[in-house]
């Protein structure tokens, strides 16, 4: 049976992941509730549970700094919050997952059986000194939805489109999503290594060009045959990503 803290500095909070883990009880087990950071690093450290379900916002601090206190990180966390902006940063700290209140059951459930499967697979604990040392090596980003954070490796996305303020996603698989965030924000979060903005309308995966089309506006040909034309302050930049010579 895994053991499970809860930390949440509202009680309404931590009644709801509890009520939403009822339907594990054979599996796990909540023996301890924490409502602050300095608290929550308490029972953590005293009790060593398996998973720790952890606000964002706290009164002393964030969820975020519980996790860069604590000794070990011997255990799996379930980010659960009102705040969808955070998304990126709980990835960089190897969140499990990323629920945004008010819970959607399904969703709960689907979190909890990934962090199972994850356990059942479990790894040393880590050090904060390891922690700090990887915590900005990240192959994920999180696309907020209007009712969840959905997680995706940055390989599986194609090119990202420009849709008003919004930026929609296409990915290796042929599918596609409308993620509620400009552009630009996802231009500068993406690994500039992979990824660049050729257009003011499009951001590509440099893994998935097929073509170089010369020309007075010169274009590329993405792996699903989308032709892009590239801005000329661009050209240049592109092509030495490519490690083309023209």
């Amino acid at each position: 049976m895994y053991k499970v803290v809860i930390v949440d500095d509202e009680a309404s909070g931590r009644n709801v992941v509890r009520h939403n883990l009822k339907r594990f009880d054979k599996d796990l087990s909540v023996i301890a509730e924490a409502d602050s950071v300095k608290s929550g690093i308490e029972v953590i450290e005293a009790l060593k549970p398996d998973i720790v379900f952890l606000d964002v916002q706290m009164q002393d601090g964030t969820g975020f700094d519980l996790l860069l206190n604590v000794r070990e990180r011997g255990f799996k966390v379930i980010f659960v919050t009102s705040f969808d902006n955070f998304a990126i940063k709980a990835i960089k700290y190897n969140a499990a997952d990323y629920l945004l209140k008010p819970i959607e059951p399904d969703l709960f459930q689907e979190a909890v059986e990934r962090v199972f499967e994850i356990l059942e697979n479990r790894q040393p604990a880590v050090s904060v000194e390891q922690f700090n040392n990887n915590y900005n090596k990240f192959d994920r980003i999180g696309l907020p939805m209007s009712d969840c954070v959905r997680f995706i490796s940055v390989e599986s996305i194609l090119y990202c489109s420009a849709d008003g303020n919004y930026t929609r996603f296409f990915f290796v698989d042929g599918s596609n999503c409308l993620v509620c965030r400009n552009m630009k924000y996802y231009e500068d979060i993406l690994p500039q290594s992979l990824f660049i903005r050729i257009h003011r309308s499009f951001i590509i995966n440099i893994h998935y060009v097929e073509k170089y089309i010369k020309g007075e506006i010169p274009s590329i040909v993405m792996a699903n045959g989308f032709q892009i034309e590239i801005s000329r302050r661009k050209k240049d930049e592109l092509l030495e990503l490519l490690d083309v010579k023209l």
